[in-house]
């Protein structure tokens, strides 16, 4: 949203900024688009005149909205004149005080706590408004070296890529701290893809190929800036993060989560386009997540199989085993539950804060890892054995995992045949692990 610069018209003298202080923008005939594009002093008269327009603007909807309450809601206008007393105090000191001192003070502090959040979040602020301070050096040569770790991390195109496996696998590989590719690792990140194509009986090669993936490999660490995750799926980059180990040095075995559950989810959602707005911390952002848009969108979808998948995944959602485990350790409030050190941080890992192990991505993500367990008899890398998933909270019990496995298997092959791969999704093997 574009702001403009606001310029008081009136006579008095004290608190008249175009005549006092020109707007430095305005005088050299440039259009300031964002605040952040304002200097230091550009910025305090901007807030000095904004205030006074805000109190204006709320005096003319307080007066209306005391116009439209009855006689009898005594105490709602007192309120309301109590208010427009409040507000015309505030006018009238603005009017005779100006920019007092006091204020300066406060909307300089407020503008330096702004550009600093502004510089770290990477919004472009020019360079001559960082170099009005140090601090704001400072906070970009933290962004720089973020944004450095972040590309050595998650970047698709980059030296750090290794091509070994792209050919015979259709993925690239390469090592989250960009150090040349080891090849144990890369036997690892094989035997992974293995496991899954077992489980879902075809190859994965011409998906993987062709939406560009790359796999990053931690070598025991936690995904860039993300102490809380097991793995990770950058849909941005395209890049499937893997490889956390506990403290204890146990491997989180997260391929089949983060590759056959977000990546193939994200990618068969956006060769329908299927965005959808989720919320994440205070803002929300689209995302082609196609269990998410089923969810939201299934119920009056006329496509069937869209309509099969929002009723899998709330079905799943209502069967969950353990919700009140699964509720504690998602709030931390777990520390009366019966569980060992490793398995908690396990269940951190899975599970996330909050409402996260609750949302659409996350309940499908975790029936793919289920799913494909439930088709190989001893995995190493890429998941669980099938009775581990059967005894852990958020997941589902042997009993009501046989209602959810057809329904799981359909949904996989609809993603896959959105992709233009595979014709098969392993029922012929559901046996193996009874």
């Amino acid at each position: 949203m574009q702001e403009s610069l606001y310029h008081d018209n009136g006579d008095n003298n004290v608190s008249n900024p175009s005549e006092e202080r020109p707007v430095l923008s305005q005088a050299q005939g440039v259009s300031v688009c964002h605040w952040f594009e304002m200097n230091e002093d550009e910025y305090i008269w901007f807030r000095f005149a904004k205030s006074k327009v805000s109190f204006e603007r709320e005096r003319i909807a307080r007066n209306k909205e005391l116009q439209t309450i009855g006689p009898r809601a005594h105490s709602k206008r007192l309120a309301l004149l109590l208010r427009l007393k409040a507000i015309a105090r505030a006018l009238e000191e603005i009017e005779q005080q100006g920019l007092t001192p006091e204020r300066e003070n406060k909307y300089r502090l407020e503008y330096g706590d702004r550009i600093r959040d502004a510089i770290r979040h990477g919004e472009p602020v020019p360079p001559a408004i960082i170099a009005q301070r140090v601090e704001f050096q400072r906070a970009f040569d933290g962004r720089a070296r973020y944004e450095k770790g972040r590309h050595t991390s998650f970047a698709n195109n980059s030296i750090a890529v290794d091509l070994r496996l792209w050919e015979s696998r259709g993925v690239k590989i390469k090592l989250q701290n960009g150090d040349a590719m080891r090849v144990q690792v890369a036997e690892e990140i094989a035997r992974g893809l293995d496991e899954i194509e077992a489980a879902v009986d075809c190859s994965l090669h011409d998906a993987l190929k062709a939406t560009n993936i790359t796999i990053a490999h931690t070598q025991g660490k936690h995904p860039f800036m993300r102490g809380d995750a097991g793995g990770l799926y950058s849909s941005t980059d395209r890049t499937v993060t893997i490889g956390t180990c506990t403290n204890m040095g146990r491997l989180i075995r997260s391929l089949a989560h983060e590759l056959l559950g977000h990546w193939l989810d994200y990618e068969a959602g956006a060769t329908m386009q299927a965005e959808t707005r989720v919320r994440k911390g205070k803002h929300y952002l689209s995302i082609s997540a196609l269990s998410e848009h089923s969810v939201a969108r299934g119920q009056h979808s006329a496509d069937s199989d869209m309509r099969e998948d929002g009723y899998l995944i709330a079905l799943a959602a209502s069967r969950m085993r353990d919700r009140m485990l699964a509720e504690k350790i998602a709030r931390q409030k777990d520390h009366d539950a019966e569980l060992e050190p490793d398995d908690r941080e396990i269940y951190r890992f899975v599970l996330g804060r909050g409402d996260y192990y609750y949302r659409p991505r996350e309940i499908w993500a975790r029936l793919c890892e289920m799913w494909t367990a439930r088709h190989v008899v001893e995995p190493t890398i890429a998941f669980e054995p099938y009775a581990w998933y059967t005894q852990r909270a958020a997941y589902w019990s042997a009993t009501d995992f046989e209602i959810l496995e057809p329904l799981v298997a359909k949904a996989i092959q609809w993603r896959l045949a959105r992709l233009g791969s595979g014709n098969s999704t392993g029922n012929n093997k559901q046996n193996e692990t009874d």
